[in-house]
């Protein structure tokens, strides 16, 4: 048996008992071709779902998919809106690296794929990010504004702000707000995990914020679909209309996008 195999299928011999209690995440960023994107995936058993989406843009893109014994994956991506197939990974897993070739649905295009499993603890990424984005929906006529100012150091959020405003064409204006002190900083082994001051598992409403380092960008989540209630929208974080997008900011250029 080769080493690498071997080292795959242990690989994936410790995702599946891990997993026998329920879906366990993994968190991948790397490339298409030449450009930057996120997967966030949850996995149950030997199937895999959730989205992906290109840092530079933000807009998530489904994927449905198997994880097998030796080590190989194949996974199908889907429009969000019409269900469509449009394209499938297709490669090998090892030591936490996975590798292969994303192909178009019509199988006319392909290009190659790396991605690494996301563990950075943003304990060097020290400073300040301030950016602020504006959007339009044209089906309902709203607009809003989602803004974020944080400061990192030596892995602590020293300072977090986190707005989204939204107005409807008459004028309307609907609100979500959390800042630190609504927030606690919890251990977690990748990124950082921010609580609701408060929150107990007995609680009605839950609110959790993930900040994960992928390359040049920074990727922030507002609440946890995976967790019940998990929505960070509360009556003291948003008024009863509004729901909040994750952001994603470009560190160099403090260029942020929603996820959406």
């Amino acid at each position: 048996m080769r080493a690498g195999w071997f080292m795959a299928a242990l690989w994936f011999a410790g995702l599946w008992f891990a997993g026998g209690a329920g879906a366990q995440p993994i968190l991948l960023s790397g490339t298409i071709g030449k450009a930057p994107v996120f997967l966030d995936l949850d996995r149950t058993g030997d199937t895999v779902s959730g989205w992906y989406f290109y840092l530079k843009a933000g807009k998530q893109i489904r994927l449905d998919g198997k994880l097998n014994p030796n080590g190989l994956f194949d996974i199908q991506e889907y429009t969000a809106s019409t269900n469509s197939r449009t394209g499938s990974f297709k490669g090998r897993i090892k030591d936490s690296h996975w590798s292969g070739t994303w192909t178009d649905a019509a199988g006319k295009r392909s290009t190659g794929i790396v991605f690494d499993e996301v563990r950075g603890t943003l304990k060097n990424a020290d400073g300040r990010l301030r950016c602020a984005v504006r959007a339009r929906d044209t089906d309902f006529g709203t607009r809003t504004k989602e803004s974020l100012d944080l400061t990192l150091k030596a892995g602590r959020v020293k300072a977090l702000n986190l707005s989204l405003v939204e107005k409807t064409q008459g004028g309307e204006a609907q609100s979500c707000r959390l800042d630190l002190s609504d927030l606690k900083q919890v251990p977690t082994p990748v990124g950082i995990l921010l609580h609701a001051r408060g929150d107990r598992p007995s609680s009605e409403h839950h609110c959790s914020v993930r900040l994960f380092a992928a390359g040049d960008y920074l990727v922030t989540r507002i609440g946890d679909s995976s967790q019940e209630n998990d929505d960070c929208r509360a009556a003291q974080f948003c008024t009863p209309r509004t729901f909040w997008l994750g952001l994603v900011v470009n560190r160099q250029t403090q260029v942020c996008k929603q996820v959406k």
